[in-house]
């Protein structure tokens, strides 16, 4: 055994550990998810032409380190600086240090020395440290899916206390799921109840199990009297382990659109698993504009009582109309109310109309005592600038019936002399429709802005169709700082921007 061979051994394995920063930010990003890491590592691969070739060069490298004993140094090279984009760092996605990352990291580092170890005794000599030092992120996913069932046992625990903690208050409990407004409602249904009630809600958007779990264990008081429980899902079988214990007592979708498509592959797939929260429940408040929430809602009529919730027609149990500022209220064709808000609250107060009569609350009173509701944050929020243009900042996510209101709203922004900016990176996660709903999202735009202003590679070539198929001025950014420093130097007072997504800088 020569000394070059050890000092190779050596350098594949420390580059191995070092990619680990990069493989740790896109894994905690992506909710610690076994096959994540490759799966980004290949969308910054394909993103562009330098990077795919890297990666070829890469592989050809190691192909020919078996051979010349210098190789192994480019190779680890490579590997470090491949793909051009995804950094060590980053603006939006930094790494958090929690109990998790470090338990996952350091199984990480056990194998990759474990693998170099192995190298050390057998013929293959630094085979194997080289082809993990070439596929760490595939090594680093693995890991995922070893300790994901580990993981889950760690925090049962935490869980259990904060089911214990809820059912023992004998509270009504009300779930919210769907693929869009579920915070919004939330918070929207919040502000209603909080006027004669002690409410407890989760946080934010933390509406998974251990999310739940910690928000309740922390927050939950014993005088609240009404619980809201906002739950999210990236697959079939979540909100079905999140309602085993929390077991709502009345269950709210919003509705059912294409959002994470990319895991959930179709829109049947992300219907059966928003309907989990059904199962338990006496009570089911929809989206009565919903097709397919409607028909799904025929097989739980016979078990449930449901209670369609529109914003287009008179016949649903809960109807609401906005106007000019007001969204007057209506319960089986009686209008009882009106209520001040912005438009974009229109389903959430249908919805949370839906949640007082489950309740069997007196809906006029709790209307009649509401001046106003107000939106979360950064949803829709109109901000005038220090250099006098507005600003719409619906930079929190991105859904095709979000966007239908920013448009809308950023055309009521403007008048005659404004012109109206786009600044966006597209809606991501959709799988397969991910071209065709950004290309039908950028014609749409198109209809109502008079400049674009296209962020990173993800959606790229699908905006830049859409916009110069139909006129309208385009500019494409790397990321978002450098296209607000392009705005800065164009925009003008009167003018108005929306900025319609926040792509996080884990996406190239």
């Amino acid at each position: 055994m020569n000394v070059t061979y050890i000092i190779v051994l050596l350098a594949l394995t420390i580059g191995s550990l070092i990619n680990s920063v990069k493989w740790s930010r896109l894994a905690q990003r992506e909710h610690y998810i076994g096959g994540s890491v490759t799966k980004f590592y290949f969308r910054w691969v394909k993103s562009k032409t330098s990077n795919y070739i890297l990666f070829i060069l890469l592989l050809i490298s190691g192909f020919i380190s078996l051979w010349l004993a210098y190789f192994p140094a480019i190779v680890l090279i490579l590997t470090i600086f491949t793909p051009i984009g995804l950094t060590f760092s980053s603006r939006t996605s930094e790494i958090i240090k929690t109990e998790r990352l470090s338990r996952v990291n350091n199984f990480y580092y056990f194998v990759i020395i474990s693998i170099s170890a192995v190298s050390l005794i057998v013929e293959l000599g630094y085979l194997l440290a080289l082809l993990a030092n070439i596929f760490s992120y595939f090594v680093y996913d693995q890991c995922l899916k070893i300790l994901v069932n580990y993981e889950k046992s760690l925090t049962q625990h935490f869980v259990d206390t904060a089911s214990t903690k809820l059912n023992e208050m004998l509270i009504p409990i009300v779930g919210i799921t769907g693929s869009y407004s579920k915070t919004t409602t939330k918070n929207t249904l919040h502000q209603i109840l909080k006027i004669d009630n002690e409410i407890f809600s989760t946080k934010e958007s933390f509406n998974n199990r251990l999310g739940i779990a910690k928000a309740i264990n922390e927050d939950l008081k014993s005088s609240d009297e009404i619980a809201i429980i906002e739950m999210g899902t990236y697959g079939i079988g979540e909100i079905r382990e999140i309602c085993s214990w929390v077991r709502p007592h009345i269950a709210v979708i919003t509705g059912i659109a294409p959002v994470h498509l990319e895991r959930m592959k179709n829109l049947e797939n992300i219907l059966d698993a928003k309907s989990e929260i059904v199962e338990l429940t006496g009570s089911v408040v929809i989206n009565g504009d919903d097709e397919l929430l409607l028909n799904q809602a025929r097989l739980w009529t016979n078990q449930k009582i449901v209670y369609d919730c529109s914003t287009t027609s008179k016949q649903a149990i809960v109807f609401v109309d906005y106007q000019d500022g007001e969204h007057h209220i209506y319960v089986k064709g009686k209008l009882i109310s009106k209520v001040t808000a912005p438009e974009l609250l229109q389903l959430s107060i249908a919805l949370s109309t839906g949640v007082l009569l489950a309740l069997d609350l007196d809906v006029v009173k709790y209307f009649s005592d509401i001046v106003s509701l107000e939106k979360t944050s950064h949803r829709q929020t109109v901000i005038e600038s220090d250099l006098g243009h507005k600003i719409i900042d619906n930079s929190f996510n991105s859904n095709p019936m979000g966007i239908e209101y920013a448009l809308k709203l950023l055309d009521i922004e403007g008048d005659e002399k404004s012109l109206k900016y786009l600044v966006t990176p597209g809606m991501i996660e959709l799988g397969n429709d991910q071209f065709s709903l950004n290309y039908a999202f950028g014609t749409e735009s198109s209809k109502v802005i008079d400049g674009a202003l296209v962020i990173g590679h993800t959606n790229k070539n699908a905006l830049l169709l859409a916009f110069q198929e139909n006129g309208i001025p385009t500019f494409w950014f790397p990321n978002r700082d450098e296209a607000v420093n392009y705005l800065n130097t164009i925009i003008k007072p009167d003018d108005v921007v929306l900025f319609e997504n926040d792509l996080p800088d884990h996406y190239p």
